[in-house]
């Protein structure tokens, strides 16, 4: 297992479980086969049922390079065995291009952060399994993989499942006039992965419909902006994976009291 891990698992104690609220328990993945249990779990849900992009179809697996040196939390229902929610992170550490979302945007302001910096992705819970628990138990792994690291700032990419240019731009343009740009962090879309044109009148048909601009709007999305993220900039159109991407920056540092006390994080500025 990586580094990384073993400094987590380090940190204030020695046990990979993070916590239980049956039937769910959430946890680090201590072993290749708990890894394989997460990339099997993303496979059906970003490719069988969400027909995004990507993956190994001969083992039903979706994987990539950054999964080696990932931490990967797991949410099991009723046995460890039986994976029904994943998220990982990376410590980028010394360089922007250690990091996931470089390859989709070209990202500055980042350099002096990365030694306290955590990237996530590649969250997903099982359809079967979406009634709040098994979401509400990532979100506490989440805040323990902060506590226990020490890091004080989470970056990566959260999607939109419309894969509309119009509908991503009129959400950014949202963001603008909510004033919900990081003002430290900036990204662009790599020249790859600039959104395809879109119609004017459509984005503007959709920024005067408030009940369309929530439909565009991700959960996860919603839950780090509860917290206090900031997008980096306009989004990018992963084309390979099949997802319209905002790049996110959250300061726990800065994290609203009644949340700081609700994961028990508190982090310096």
């Amino acid at each position: 297992m990586n580094v990384l891990w073993n400094e987590l698992i380090k940190k204030n104690q020695n046990s990979a479980l993070i916590a239980e609220k049956f039937p769910y328990g959430i946890k680090y993945a201590e072993s290749r086969e708990e890894i394989l249990a997460c990339q099997k779990l993303r496979y059906r849900v970003f490719q069988q049922e969400q027909g995004k992009c990507g993956g190994n179809s001969s083992e039903k697996i979706d994987q990539d390079a950054f999964d080696e040196k990932a931490v990967h939390l797991l949410v099991y229902k009723e046995t460890p065995q039986r994976v029904v929610g994943t998220y990982r992170f990376i410590h980028a550490a010394d360089r922007v291009s250690g990091m996931y979302s470089a390859g989709e945007f070209n990202i500055s302001g980042l350099d002096g952060l990365l030694s306290k910096t955590m990237e996530v992705g590649r969250s997903c819970v099982d359809p079967a399994c979406r009634d709040g628990s098994a979401v509400a138990l990532l979100w506490a792994g989440i805040a323990d993989a902060m506590r226990r690291s020490g890091m004080r700032y989470l970056i990566g990419c959260a999607s939109l499942e419309d894969t509309r240019a119009s509908a991503a731009v009129a959400l950014y343009r949202h963001f603008c006039r909510l004033n919900l740009l990081d003002t430290q962090v900036h990204a662009e879309p790599a020249a790859d992965y600039r959104l395809n044109e879109y119609d004017e009148t459509e984005v503007e048909t959709i920024q005067k419909d408030s009940s369309a601009l929530r439909e565009i709007f991700p959960p996860l999305l919603k839950g780090y902006m509860r917290l206090g993220a900031k997008i980096c900039g306009p989004p990018a159109f992963d084309r390979e994976f099949g997802t319209i991407d905002f790049l996110i920056l959250l300061d726990v540092a800065r994290l609203p009291d009644r949340y700081s006390r609700h994961f028990n994080i508190k982090i310096e500025a």
